[in-house]
């Protein structure tokens, strides 16, 4: 069932800067946190469509992409807020999210032309808002990634119309914003936001640069070793080994669980690393819902734990499309391995040569 918007534009704008700390509005905590999740539930219905659409748009490219959905999470809508003083509450274009995850950049242009040409049909009940190519050019921290932001949907008042943001990116940029969420999660620092370590910060950079090469079959051993040496100086790659919490989650929710659910609710500890999960089927959707509300506002406060309501199309994917929730960098340490490697043969190759 559609949720449906209870409160104004100003009601919503007023719970976001009580709840970021930046108003003294008459309103208590509790009832600002009550109209951002009823805000926040509107745009699980567009979320929905733009997924079925995106699932038959990436098939046709290829068999290798993961698609995934999320409500941001309360902490991070706040935090937001806090950080990015000028925004309000009802034009954050990152409450309802989708994430599709290509092989290459190939397919993840193939991919955008595909999801841009159907904003030409009738049907389509979106309007494009911005798109920013983050590939082409990428932010200051390294970062990229494409990003249509689009507004849902055309036919109904503007104050019950919402944004709707869609990532697209290739694995190796995937590995790379995963590690990035991991160590700022542990650090306890927004390195997602390019605040914190600058040591970090420019290795982040520098390590981005280089996957760069990797993606279009390049070299500059120079950049490869300086960030080999890095890594090391600061035990990075140590660090990142002994994160990874929860590697045998997939056995034993299978074991536990019959349902064919495709939503799930995530609770990461990783003061203790400690992770839980729980799968729900469409129909208990309300219910998954209410457990994440009541999970959010429990943990509102708590910088340990972060809670996530997800879906995705196969649980083998939850761990691919979600590593940060189990601070995994797997597929982050072996393409560090493959800047290692090429610059062991480079050194092979010079001995050889003197």
């Amino acid at each position: 069932m559609k949720a449906i918007l209870k409160y104004s534009k100003s009601a919503i704008n007023k719970a976001g800067y009580v709840l970021a700390g930046l108003s003294t509005e008459k309103i208590s905590k509790d009832q600002a946190i009550e109209v951002l999740e009823n805000f926040r539930s509107i745009h699980t219905h567009p979320l929905m469509v733009f997924r079925m659409s995106l699932r038959r748009k990436s098939k046709i490219i290829s068999d290798d992409y993961l698609i995934s959905q999320r409500l941001k999470r309360a902490p991070s809508i706040v935090n937001k807020l806090k950080i990015q003083k000028n925004m309000s509450l009802s034009r954050m274009q990152d409450i309802g999210g989708l994430r599709v995850v290509m092989s290459d950049m190939q397919d993840v242009y193939r991919l955008k032309k595909s999801i841009r040409s159907g904003e030409k049909q009738v049907a389509f009940k979106s309007v494009l808002l911005r798109e920013t190519d983050y590939i082409k050019n990428p932010k200051n921290s390294g970062y990229r990634s494409i990003h249509l932001i689009y507004k849902y949907k055309k036919k109904i008042p503007i104050n019950q119309q919402c944004r709707i943001e869609i990532q697209l990116r290739t694995k190796i940029q995937h590995a790379w914003a995963t590690a990035v969420e991991v160590i700022g999660t542990y650090l306890r620092q927004p390195l997602k936001q390019s605040f914190g370590d600058e040591e970090l910060l420019d290795l982040f950079k520098k390590i981005s640069c280089a996957f760069v090469l990797l993606e279009n079959n390049e070299s500059d051993i120079k950049l490869f070793e300086y960030i080999i040496k890095k890594i090391s100086d600061l035990k990075l790659d140590d660090k990142l080994q002994s994160f990874s919490v929860a590697t045998k989650f997939s056995n034993d929710l299978n074991k536990k669980e019959k349902s064919k659910g495709k939503y799930f609710l995530i609770l990461l500890d990783f003061k203790d690393k400690k992770l839980s999960v729980r799968r729900f089927t469409e129909s208990n959707l309300d219910q998954a819902n209410n457990e994440y509300s009541e999970l959010e506002k429990k943990y509102l406060n708590d910088k340990n734990i972060e809670v996530v309501l997800v879906l995705v199309d196969d649980i083998e994917n939850l761990k691919k499309l979600y590593p940060n929730y189990f601070l995994d960098t797997q597929e982050f340490l072996k393409i560090i391995g493959m800047i290692k490697q090429k610059v062991n043969n480079y050194e092979k190759l010079e001995n050889k040569n003197n």
